[in-house]
């Protein structure tokens, strides 16, 4: 190929306009992209996702932890007015995710109770779990606005299990994320039993949870 200083003129134009053509191309893809990631932002913030696998991914064993445990059932969530019976499927999540994730083993009451001494409950019934590495410095989590099922999947084939939000009912709930085959992705819900059961019986997902 002439370089650009050796060409004719006509050829310097035929150039110019073929640059011209890929930038602008390049423009339109790009902001197509943005526009795609800003459209699932807010489809998720608003009316959920039916988030689905890219690809099978076995289901990793996971210790399951169970809102109705006698252990810490009756166990008070902060100043909320719940126990962890009725609400505490994010702690009941936040220690699968622990355990298998990152090799903390600590039950949901004693999460609830680190929370509670670390200040992380905001006003008492909010829990700040954002900061889970002023409690586990070494540890992270991540809630990322814009997800997909690409996203949730490439965590299970990296061995890392994750939480997704739910509702139940009128009330949020979290869910534990442990596996997937070509149609759904497979969970553990704190507040039935330790089976697997299908992310689609639950139908919107609302947030996604990731500890590494």
């Amino acid at each position: 190929m002439k370089r650009y200083k050796d060409m004719t003129k006509e050829e310097k134009q035929v150039f110019s306009q073929r640059v011209q053509l890929y930038a602008g191309t390049l423009v339109f893809v790009i902001a197509i992209a943005l526009f795609l990631r800003w459209f699932n932002t807010n489809q998720i913030a608003g009316d959920g996702i039916l988030p689905t696998p890219r690809k099978t991914v076995e289901p990793i064993a996971v210790t399951y932890r169970a809102q109705t445990d006698p252990d810490w059932a009756r166990e008070s969530l902060g100043e909320t007015g719940y126990t962890m019976e009725q609400e505490g499927s994010l702690f009941c999540c936040l220690s699968m995710l622990l355990e298998n994730n990152a090799g903390i083993s600590v039950t949901p009451a004693q999460l609830n109770q680190a929370f509670w001494d670390a200040g992380l409950y905001g006003d008492g019934k909010t829990v700040n779990v954002a900061q889970l590495d002023t409690i586990y410095p070494d540890v992270a989590f991540s809630a990322p606005r814009d997800f997909d099922g690409e996203t949730i999947t490439n965590e299970l084939k990296k061995g890392r299990v994750c939480m997704v939000r739910v509702l139940r009912g009128e009330h949020v709930h979290w869910l534990c994320v442990t596996g997937a085959d070509e149609e759904d992705f497979f969970v553990l819900d704190p507040a039935r039993d330790d089976q697997l059961h299908r992310l689609a019986e639950y139908e919107k997902v609302y947030a996604l949870g990731i500890v590494k």
